[in-house]
């Protein structure tokens, strides 16, 4: 499943959830900086690698906004 996928408002904020949330938010957002980073370097002025590294841009964004709700998330239930 994705992480985005998931509705933060549906979920129940146990110690095991909290936690499984953060080290989902911390591998999406780790793979997806790699990735962005992969692209940003193996530019080559072509249109693919140009689509490869809009895509991996616009990964990263969403893995980046995603850690930012999960760690609202977080304090609020504390």
């Amino acid at each position: 499943m994705h992480p985005a996928a998931l509705d933060l408002n549906q979920i129940e904020p146990t110690p095991q959830v909290m936690n499984w949330l953060r080290m989902r938010a911390s591998q999406w957002l780790m793979k997806a900086q790699q990735d962005f980073n992969t692209a940003l370097f193996a530019r080559d002025g072509s249109e693919a690698s140009f689509d490869r590294y809009a895509d991996a841009r616009s990964e990263l964004d969403s893995a980046e906004a995603w850690a930012l709700r999960v760690a609202e998330f977080v304090a609020q239930a504390r």
